[in-house]
C-alpha cells in the first residue's frame, strides 16, 4: 500500500514530518464562522488567534507522544494534525506495556506541564503588562493557551478508547488479562464516554462537541467490533483443535 504524505508539511520533529491535512481548515472555518455569525467581523481577529492557540497545544500534544517514542526507540514515522486534533503514526508500535502507557501519557503530560508553566508565569507577568492594551491581549492569550492546555491534557487521560487514557487503561490491563479482552473493556469504556459527551453536547448546543463525540463513538465501536471478532476467531480456533 502506497504511504499516504498528503497534507502540508510544517518542519521536522524526532525525525518525522508534521503534516497538516487540508482537513484541518474546516476547524478554522467553524471557529471563525461562528465567531463571525454570533458578533460579527469584529470578532474574526480573537477567533483567529484562538484558532493558533489550539493548533499550538494539539501540536504539543502530538509532540510529546513523538518525543517519548523516539526516546524509547520506537520512533514515530509521521505527526499528522486533522480536523478533530492529530495523531502521530509510528514505524513500529511499542510492544511492552509499560512502553505503550509512557508514550500514550507523554501527550497529556505535554499539555499539562503547559498548564502548570503558564499558571507559574501568569501571576509574575501580569503586574508589569497590565497597563498596556496590547499586553493584556497577550496575557488573555497565554491565559487561553493554558485553559485549553489543561482542558486537552485532562480530556485525553479519560480511561476510554481512542482516547490517551484508553491505551493506558488498555496497556495496564494486559498484565492481568489478555489483550483482546483489554481491547473489549476501553472500547465499551470510551462507548461510555462518547454518550456522556454527546448529552452533554446536546443540552448545551455545542454542535462541534457532538460531531467529535460521535467520532470517538464510532472509533470505539469500530475497536469493540475488531476485538470481538479476533475473540471469536480464536475461539473457532480452539473449538477445531479440539
Amino acid at each position: 500500500m502506497a504511504e499516504q504524505n498528503s497534507g502540508l508539511r510544517i518542519g521536522t520533529f524526532a525525525g518525522a514530518p508534521v503534516l497538516i491535512e487540508p482537513a484541518f481548515l474546516l476547524l478554522a472555518a467553524y471557529v471563525v464562522g461562528s465567531a463571525l455569525l454570533r458578533e460579527g467581523a469584529s470578532a474574526v481577529g480573537g477567533a483567529l488567534i484562538f484558532v493558533a492557540i489550539l493548533f499550538a497545544a494539539v501540536l504539543i500534544h502530538e509532540f510529546g507522544h513523538a518525543a517519548m517514542a523516539a526516546a524509547l526507540k520506537a520512533p514515530p514515522k509521521r505527526i499528522v494534525l486533522t480536523f478533530f486534533g492529530g495523531y502521530v503514526q509510528f514505524a513500529r508500535q511499542p510492544k511492552e506495556g509499560w512502553r505503550e502507557i509512557a508514550v500514550s501519557a507523554a501527550g497529556p503530560g505535554a499539555n499539562l506541564a503547559s498548564w502548570a508553566l503558564v499558571a507559574s508565569l501568569l501571576p509574575l507577568l501580569a503586574p508589569s503588562m497590565a497597563m498596556d492594551s496590547l499586553n493584556v491581549g497577550v496575557l488573555n492569550a497565554l491565559s487561553t493557551f493554558g485553559f485549553i492546555s489543561l482542558l486537552l491534557g485532562l480530556f485525553n487521560l479519560l480511561p476510554g478508547f481512542p482516547l490517551d487514557g484508553g491505551h493506558i487503561l488498555r496497556a495496564a490491563l494486559t498484565y492481568v488479562m489478555s489483550r483482546r479482552n483489554a481491547r473489549i473493556v476501553t472500547a465499551v469504556t470510551g462507548l461510555v464516554i462518547a454518550a456522556a459527551l454527546v448529552a452533554f453536547a446536546l443540552i448545551a448546543q455545542l454542535w462541534w462537541t457532538l460531531f467529535i463525540a460521535g467520532l470517538l463513538g464510532l472509533a470505539a465501536w469500530a475497536e469493540l467490533t475488531q476485538a470481538q471478532r479476533a475473540r471469536q476467531g480464536d475461539a473457532s480456533d480452539e473449538t477445531s483443535n479440539a
